[in-house]
């Protein structure tokens, strides 16, 4: 999936989604400059990744990139096992849907 450094975080899993059409959770940004408000971003994303931060917390962060791949919303979670409930939860995605990263066991 790319070169890793020491320094960056482990990429453990992947898993490619449809944002449902009354989704659970809402995600937004600042318009871009010139416009007032707020845009809504949710339906931008297209697959979910689950990284190791390898900080000794044992926390996991979740990344929701668009079909280009860009970042749209990057969320940290307490543990791999509750990033992936929260996942259950907010997209209706069940944890064996998930495919590992590059030979991760998580």
């Amino acid at each position: 999936m790319g070169l890793r450094t020491d320094n960056m975080p482990k990429q453990l899993l992947w898993a490619q989604i449809r944002v449902p059409d009354n989704p659970r959770v809402r995600f937004f940004v600042k318009s871009p400059s010139g416009k007032q408000g707020f845009e809504d971003v949710t339906s931008h994303v297209a697959k979910l990744i689950i990284e190791d931060p390898e900080d000794d917390t044992g926390m996991c962060d979740l990344l929701r990139l668009d079909k280009d791949g860009k970042l749209v919303w990057k969320t940290r979670h307490q543990s791999l096992q509750e990033t992936k409930w929260h996942v259950e939860f907010e997209y209706g995605l069940p944890e064996e849907k998930w495919t590992p990263i590059d030979g991760s066991k998580a």
